[in-house]
């Protein structure tokens, strides 16, 4: 069967092979009802752009991977779906398509699912990458591919990597700042995997205000979900007399309302709680969350211009950006 090209959707459709490829490429350009005669022509014909052989002519293929950590096979919270959200969204504006695939830093996923193998055969200019650790085996093989890349946090094992990160250890310092000013004397602090640098830098920031103050505070890694985040926080009102929590991750907090108000307590004359990510929906809580804000819509923007800037350098040059966090005061710490 001979394979469709874009000259048989032209001659097929009446318009010229530049007005089709505006249309596969989403340029503005088009009038609607042209658009959709060209599309409804495409979709007839079972036509289909060979990325390979536009790559090669174009010498890109204005495609971009997003390789996400499994998390224990769960990927990624509340925080990593808005920034994703706007990530996708910012590269779409600037003309590039956006692939999701799961990763691990552990080693590389080897099935079809694998991003890398389409990093590996030229299908995509570059990539982001989410959830580094240590010895990650991804920027390894980024690095020794010379792909360009942009990594959310920061690489443990090289100095001249591009990336994009909030300074989460100054996070850690605002919780505590703010919740040892309400008062409270007993402060637990929830955080996801200890082995992710994020978590380690933010409990450094808050233990170094902590000790300052001579606060009393408990450190619980490996709340991952609702359940965890309910569990603990009963178990830390009871063991530990806890009277405010800090949490990494809004998405956690109605299960902690849950745990303190069957405990019969009051948010935030007896407990204190403070979010980390202001989510959309933490103002409509009751009582309204305090959050930290982590500046989604800037992040996402710097992330997206570093990348570009980086497949069109000819060197690899060293940008490192941290966003600054603000903290956003509400009902929940009075």
């Amino acid at each position: 069967m001979k394979k469709v090209t874009m000259s048989d959707i032209a001659k097929k459709t009446g318009f010229s092979i530049k007005t089709v490829s505006r249309v596969i490429n989403n340029s503005p350009e088009v009038k609607p009802a042209t658009r959709r005669k060209i599309l409804d022509a495409i979709e007839e014909t079972n036509f289909s752009v060979n990325l390979m052989a536009k790559a090669l002519k174009n010498q890109q293929t204005k495609t971009v991977i997003l390789f996400i950590d499994r998390h224990g096979g769960s990927y990624w919270n509340a925080w990593h779906s808005l920034i994703i959200m706007n990530i996708i969204t910012d590269f779409k504006t600037r003309g590039y398509k956006v692939i999701l695939s799961p990763s691990s830093g552990h080693g590389v996923i080897d099935d079809d699912t694998d991003g890398f193998i389409l990093l590996k055969s030229g299908i995509a200019d570059g990539a982001v990458l989410f959830d580094n650790l240590k010895g990650d085996i991804r920027i390894k093989y980024l690095r020794d591919n010379n792909i360009p890349f942009v990594i959310l946090g920061k690489d443990f094992d090289y100095k001249d990597t591009c990336y994009v990160d909030l300074d989460n250890f100054h996070v850690g310092e605002i919780g505590a700042q703010h919740l040892t000013e309400k008062g409270y004397k007993r402060i637990s602090f929830f955080l996801g995997n200890q082995e992710f640098y994020v978590n380690k830098s933010r409990v450094d920031g808050f233990k170094r205000i902590c000790a300052t103050h001579d606060i009393k505070f408990h450190i619980e890694y490996g709340v991952n979900n609702l359940q965890d985040a309910y569990d603990y926080t009963k178990i830390h009102l009871q063991k530990f007399q806890s009277d405010a929590f800090f949490v990494s991750g809004d998405e956690k907090i109605t299960a902690v309302y849950k745990a303190i108000k069957e405990s019969k307590k009051k948010i935030p004359e007896e407990v204190g709680v403070l979010g980390i990510d202001n989510l959309p929906q933490s103002q409509f809580l009751d009582p309204a969350l305090s959050s930290i804000d982590q500046n989604v819509e800037r992040f996402a923007q710097t992330v997206v211009n570093s990348l570009i800037e980086t497949m069109h350098s000819e060197k690899r040059t060293p940008k490192g950006v941290l966003i600054k966090p603000v903290l956003e005061v509400r009902d929940s710490t009075g």
